[in-house]
């Protein structure tokens, strides 16, 4: 007999069944995972998502987690993750983002997780922590003029895994915030590579979400010798992603390259980016 997969099933069920008025009148179990399908079947999409969270909250055990991030994925095929959750940023932190980064370089592998926004507040401190209680960030972050901030932790032992992570951030004069965040598995497909010192190469991913904007390319040079790492020079390009880099106006001398293909998706108001990034040492004006 063959086995179909949690995911095709789900596809199916979804297709039947999201439609108004439309039940599955066929779910009779009562535990979280079977009341998570059931609401996201009958269009409730944050209800479903709730109920996410409480299954991750009772430790799943390996097949139900696999069951969940399916779900998961399924649920923002809808509209890229905007239905998940209905609460709002507070008035004091304009933009957030949670970006979940792979930088390969010619030598090592490094993982690295980050919280960016933009903030009219003085942050105080951020927490970033899985459940039960893996502290993955906590720090004061740094804001720049204008209120960016951002704050990271680099050089990860493990990656950063699909899960429930609790996200707070404390503001002085202000309510604390305080968000569940789910995280899908990370590709573990490196689909951005070195060619040669010019040229990088791409490989399309499989089962793009059509929901969601299609993958971004961050591209960035260094001076090696800039030890604040600001970039010389830097673009995003979205649509077709070139493979190499444009020709650019800067001296002759050797500089850091930084290629990064993005994908993007939301949790409600917050973006959830995925990061591959590739960097080497190039030499100008032989690239």
């Amino acid at each position: 007999m063959i086995k179909i997969s949690v995911t095709c099933t789900l596809l199916l069920l979804h297709s039947a069944l999201f439609a108004p008025g439309a039940y599955a009148t066929w779910f009779t179990g009562k535990d979280l995972y079977t009341t998570a399908h059931q609401r996201l079947l009958e269009g409730e999409t944050s209800a479903s998502f709730e109920s996410m969270i409480q299954a991750w909250q009772q430790t799943p055990n390996a097949e139900q987690r696999i069951n969940l991030n399916d779900l998961l994925e399924l649920a923002i095929s809808e509209d890229c993750g905007h239905s998940l959750e209905q609460k709002v940023l507070p008035q004091w932190l304009s933009k957030l983002s949670i970006q979940r980064e792979v930088i390969q370089n010619l030598n090592q592998v490094t993982l690295k997780v980050s919280i960016i926004g933009l903030t009219q507040a003085k942050i105080t401190s951020i927490k970033l922590t899985k459940w039960p209680d893996e502290t993955i960030i906590e720090r004061s972050p740094v804001i720049e003029e204008g209120g960016d901030f951002s704050v990271e932790g680099r050089r990860l032992e493990k990656p950063v895994n699909a899960g429930l992570y609790k996200l707070a951030i404390n503001a002085e004069g202000e309510q604390d915030w305080i968000s569940w965040i789910i995280l899908t598995a990370p590709s573990f497909k490196q689909r951005i590579g070195w060619k040669d010192s010019k040229n990088w190469r791409i490989e399309r991913g499989q089962l793009s979400n059509s929901a969601c904007p299609s993958p971004a390319l961050s591209i960035n040079l260094y001076d090696l010798n800039d030890t604040t790492w600001t970039p010389l020079w830097s673009d995003q390009v979205d649509g077709k992603l070139p493979t190499t880099l444009p020709k650019i106006e800067v001296p002759a001398g050797r500089y850091w390259l930084s290629v990064g293909l993005i994908d993007s998706r939301w949790q409600g108001e917050v973006s959830i980016l995925d990061i591959q990034r590739i960097t080497r040492p190039v030499d100008y004006p032989d690239f």
